[in-house]
């Protein structure tokens, strides 16, 4: 049986570090560490699996970085709006 399409927004490598370098220049809530991009494969899609609105200007947005670890990181809307999407099949279980 054929799930549901949905679309997922997602970081890449080079995304991902930019929406960093502005949060912690910008002092946001949450940032990931600088060394944390040293483990990260830099072909890889970073998926969204949380998001909700954080201020007046500001997502908070949940990722996972591999199958055990995820990250959080608050960016401004217009980056939330501006995430690449991947079609996926959502399987009900």
């Amino acid at each position: 049986m054929k799930g549901e399409i949905v679309m997922v927004k997602y970081f890449t490598k080079p995304l991902l570090m930019k929406a960093n370098e502005e949060a912690i220049r910008n002092n946001r809530n949450r940032a990931l560490k600088p060394e944390v991009f040293e483990m990260l494969d830099d072909d890889l899609k970073f998926p969204v699996f949380f998001n909700m609105s954080h201020n007046e200007d500001e997502m908070r947005i949940g990722l996972l970085l591999n199958a055990k670890t995820e990250a959080f990181i608050d960016v401004p809307f217009k980056t939330w709006e501006n995430l690449p999407k991947v079609a996926i099949e959502k399987h009900n279980s």
